[in-house]
């Protein structure tokens, strides 16, 4: 019988079937699939409370694998996060890359631009005026840095990526908005813009359009009334009683809803 069991051990570890399996350590997943660029279809499939892990080779897998005789399960891994995270930084991905696209228009990666290291942004003029009216020589500013449009679109998508972190930190930490409490819940994948006391700004994605026309209604039943009957049909502009405004747009071609409510 002892034999036996020492056969049996011996053909799990062969087969990659250990009943421990082996733990990938991608803590930092998060990072691989904002720097891969990593599409949103790779998680789509998956339900948002499906675990999510990335091998070594680089393929993101829910569930088990055998690579190289080495056995993986999403599910016990310590490095794993929820598919629901995982298609959210991906959208963040393609929300950033999209942003930068519009902002370095017309230009080539080779083109050297001055890039602003303090509050970020670029210029490729050599002198700009300040807030007094006075000229001022970015080549010799130290806030400023002279690179080629590559290099500062790198910098500006690590600096708008960090921003975004900042502002998921401070919303977990802090408590809900009284402005969010007044919005219909959704299951939609959302990234908060900004959330200030008399104001708070929301971005949805993969909204359709069902879903689109389904939340303008629920706006309707939380108490806010049209502004603006003639408004576009992908547009919603709307006040309560307590004099708070809401302004929606829908973005059928990206499936995405944004949304801004504040106090007048």
């Amino acid at each position: 019988m002892k034999k036996l069991a020492i056969a049996i051990t011996s053909l799990l570890l062969i087969t990659g079937c250990s009943s421990t399996p082996t733990i990938t350590n991608t803590n930092n997943i998060k990072e691989y699939i904002l720097k891969d660029n990593v599409a949103y279809d790779s998680f789509s499939s998956y339900s948002d409370s499906d675990t999510i892990i990335r091998l070594p080779n680089g393929e993101y897998i829910h569930g088990t694998k055998e690579v190289n005789g080495k056995y993986y399960d999403s599910d016990q891994d310590s490095g794993a996060i929820q598919a629901k995270k995982a298609k959210y930084y991906a959208l963040l991905a393609m929300d950033v890359n999209n942003y930068l696209t519009e902002e370095f228009e017309g230009f080539n990666d080779s083109d050297e631009v001055f890039y602003n290291k303090k509050n970020g942004g670029f210029t490729d003029a050599s002198t700009v005026m300040d807030e007094n009216g006075n000229e001022k020589d970015l080549a010799n500013n130290p806030n400023y840095d002279s690179m080629t449009v590559i290099e500062a679109k790198e910098k500006e998508y690590n600096r708008l990526i960090q921003e975004d972190a900042k502002e998921e930190k401070k919303n977990l930490s802090s408590p809900v908005s009284e402005l969010n409490s007044l919005l219909p819940k959704t299951d939609s994948i959302s990234r908060t813009v900004f959330n200030k006391k008399n104001k708070y700004a929301i971005h949805y994605y993969e909204v359709e359009e069902n879903e689109y026309f389904d939340y303008i209604k629920k706006i309707k039943e939380k108490g806010f009334d049209s502004m603006d009957p003639n408004s576009p049909e992908k547009s919603f502009l709307g006040v309560n009683n307590d004099n708070i405004l809401v302004n929606i747009h829908y973005d059928a071609t990206n499936k995405t809803l944004d949304l801004d409510i504040g106090r007048q």
